[in-house]
């Protein structure tokens, strides 16, 4: 009776040992499970002789992913219309390239990842970075790696004007050399342009330095205000604890490319400033539409805006309801000003059963007034263009006009009509 008892026990027991390695085994597989991401995509932009006119022939490449288990290799392709606020799924393909038919002066984001399916079992990866493509042009801030003639865009190997080789003075100069006129880019900074398929329309940044032309997108009107970007000008952000500090191109763009909307920096520093200023961690998901060329490109903020302006203009940002910088900070904190308040963002308009005609940041596929409230509602990025109260105009000994006390604190309506889109007073 001992006996046949004795192997009972060690048959369970033998059972229980193989029962808990089987469960550590398969923790341990699930844990391994985890496929590569695909970061390598490199697009090439044609337009063969069969090509539709106005379109070209977008073919992205990328590295093969290697399975973890033994499995199939497949791959998604996903592709957005509308600055990246929803996805379409394309298709999935084993293969390394695929290609695609684009309007020219459109806006395309591609998404891939890599799946890998072992019998009824499929692992998948997370998603490749955002590759964006602006057709006709190749996008010169990215895809080195499948055409290295596009460093030579910026730098010079032998007569470098700076320490970064560049080809010019400064790094603004080298950025006006594609963006000052719609030659090299369908973007122009300096004028505030951009080239779409139905002709040139307004920038969404607004213009650094335009002088009126009657019939043009702005309908004559001149530049009155806009940040500082020549790298000479020592200047201080209202707003903010830095003063004396030299502003540029590459103050918030990257030219290299960052995964953030128009290549803004992940990272801000300005070690001109007697307080250096460093702003880490910076994330803004946001696009452009271009499914209607008569109105050119349409902006899609969906997050993070606000973290760039803050970077220097600090106490501007303050929460619903807050004195401060932030959620819960108080003003004093920055300025030793306390008692002052500043219009919030990251609220809702419909929060305050408004209604408003500006660019909100959100989520809804309807750009709603459920989405929020950020510092490009009420300003450009770049320069205004509109006459504000601020401005008077006196006559001078010879009988000429002078418009002086020019600012418009690149607000994006004339006077305060910004608060009067939304409060209707």
């Amino acid at each position: 009776m001992m006996r046949i008892f004795a192997k009972r026990f060690l048959l369970l027991l033998i059972l229980g040992v193989i029962m808990c390695l089987s469960i550590f085994l398969q923790v341990q597989v699930v844990k391994a499970d985890v496929l590569q991401s695909i970061n390598d995509v490199s697009v090439e932009i044609a337009s063969p002789d069969n090509q539709p006119v106005n379109t070209s022939q977008i073919q992205l490449r990328w590295l093969s992913v290697p399975p973890v288990n033994g499995g199939i290799i497949s791959y998604d392709i996903e592709k957005s219309t509308n600055g990246g606020l929803t996805f379409v799924p394309l298709t999935n393909i084993t293969d390394l390239a695929w290609m695609d038919n684009v309007p020219n002066y459109s806006n395309v984001i591609y998404r891939l990842r890599s799946k890998e399916t072992v019998g009824e079992t499929t692992t998948v990866s997370s998603y490749s970075r955002p590759v964006n493509v602006y057709p006709p042009s190749v996008n010169v801030h990215d895809n080195y790696m499948s055409n290295t003639n596009l460093c030579k865009t910026c730098h010079i190997t032998h007569n470098g004007e700076t320490a970064q080789l560049l080809n010019e003075p400064t790094a603004s100069a080298v950025c006006l050399t594609c963006h000052e006129g719609l030659t090299n880019s369908k973007y122009d900074v300096t004028n505030g342009y951009t080239r779409t398929a139905g002709g040139i329309a307004r920038s969404l940044g607004g213009a650094f330095a335009h002088n009126g032309v009657e019939g043009d997108p702005w309908n004559g009107a001149s530049t009155t205000s806009a940040h500082s970007f020549d790298e000479t000008t020592a200047v201080s952000a209202p707003g903010g604890m830095n003063v004396n500090q030299t502003m540029g191109c590459t103050t918030c763009h990257s030219a290299h490319g960052t995964g953030n909307y128009r290549m803004l920096r992940s990272t801000i520093t300005v070690p001109t400033a007697p307080n250096t200023l460093t702003s880490i961690n910076i994330s803004v998901v946001a696009g452009a539409k271009t499914d209607d060329p008569s109105v050119g490109e349409t902006p899609v903020y969906i997050s993070g805006m606000e973290t760039l302006c803050q970077s220097c203009h600090a106490d501007y940002t303050a929460a619903a309801g807050a004195g401060g910088s932030g959620p819960g900070t108080p003003l004093g904190s920055q300025h030793g000003t306390p008692g002052m308040f500043r219009h919030p963002v990251n609220i809702a308009p419909a929060e305050k059963a408004l209604t408003t005609t500006l660019p909100l940041e959100g989520t809804s596929i309807t750009r709603d007034n459920t989405d929020k409230m950020m510092c490009l509602t009420c300003h450009y990025s770049h320069g205004s263009l509109v006459k504000d109260t601020n401005i008077s105009t006196v006559v001078a000994g010879d009988g000429t006009s002078i418009e002086t006390k020019v600012s418009s604190n690149l607000k994006r309506l004339e006077g305060m009509n910004v608060c009067q889109d939304c409060h209707k007073k």
